[in-house]
């Protein structure tokens, strides 16, 4: 069987690179990748000479031969990407894509077949060697979402495949949001608020490490990629905590600030300050989200 990917930008490389990492292919599968610019491939050549891997900057090449193509570039250039390839698809082809905000109906119009999308995060890349032999090599969560279309086994490999190297969660369920006035409703925005967790969260994260290390680092005379270090290493700890022992979030803190201590001090603190600020956040990017919505739609649905 021949696996086709379409683009090799930040989270088609990831996926490509986890997939021959983890030596995910059988013997009798090859991958073929393909890109517009063939010189982002020399490292992927150099580190996998020998595997079953084919490399192309021809799109319809992919097409002919796959009947399963991972489609990951930017959501502009999906429909592009579809209308060139369209030809050459047939009832079998089975597209899986990594578009997000990009949902079956709009696609519908362009390919009425079948359809995955897939929401990876770069946090499930596999970094090194320990982490390949590692029973615990599953990092971050990939969310995966179906048509009716997709069968039972074409539904497995995808969510056997992303299994590998992350934890998969399913959404089963349409989406959309609602707000009224200044208050955020529950709606079923089940997809949203995952890649908000998920695919969003590692930049979100890596942000507050970075303000955090650079105000520690202003005040005091540490080095700044000195606290960094040990910031990353609490958070890993503190994670490992919760998962080993599986202690709540209360628990934790219930056990490191004591009363009226400093730590109790900046809980306080964070307590008064942090939820308005996670309100405001989901809030802005479920609007954005909805943003995004129209502006695909009059993109992908416009007669």
């Amino acid at each position: 069987m021949k696996i086709g990917v379409i683009g090799y930008g930040n989270m088609g490389s990831m996926i490509v690179n986890n997939i021959l990492k983890l030596n995910l292919l059988l013997d009798d599968e090859e991958l073929i990748v393909s890109n517009r610019h063939l010189n982002k491939f020399e490292s992927l050549i150099e580190e996998y000479p020998e595997e079953n891997l084919n490399i192309t900057s021809d799109n319809k090449e992919v097409a002919t031969q796959c009947e399963k193509i991972l489609i990951s570039v930017e959501t502009p250039q999906f429909k592009e990407i579809i209308e060139e390839i369209k030809p050459f698809l047939n009832e079998k082809t089975h597209i899986i894509y990594t578009c997000a905000g990009l949902n079956f109906n709009h696609i519908k119009p362009l390919f009425d077949g079948k359809l995955s999308l897939v929401i990876p995060t770069l946090a499930s890349t596999v970094t090194s060697n320990n982490s390949i032999s590692s029973l615990a090599r599953r990092k971050g969560v990939t969310l995966v979402k179906h048509n009716s279309k997709v069968e039972l086994q074409e539904r497995l490999f995808v969510e056997d495949l992303f299994n590998e190297f992350s934890y998969v969660k399913r959404i089963d369920n349409p989406i959309y949001f609602k707000e009224e006035e200044d208050n955020l409703h529950p709606a079923d925005n089940e997809l949203e608020m995952s890649t908000i967790i998920s695919s969003c969260g590692p930049a979100f994260i890596a942000m507050m490490i970075d303000t955090f290390a650079q105000t520690c680092s202003d005040s005091s005379n540490m080095p700044k990629d000195e606290i960094e270090d040990m910031i990353l290493k609490t958070i890993i700890g503190t994670a490992m905590l919760k998962d080993d022992q599986g202690l709540s979030n209360n628990d934790i803190i219930n056990k490191v600030a004591t009363k009226k201590g400093i730590t109790q001090e900046g809980v306080d603190l964070l307590d008064k300050k942090f939820h308005k600020i996670s309100k405001s956040l989901i809030r802005t990017l479920l609007n954005r989200y909805d943003e995004v919505n129209k502006d695909i739609g009059k993109t992908y649905l416009k007669k």
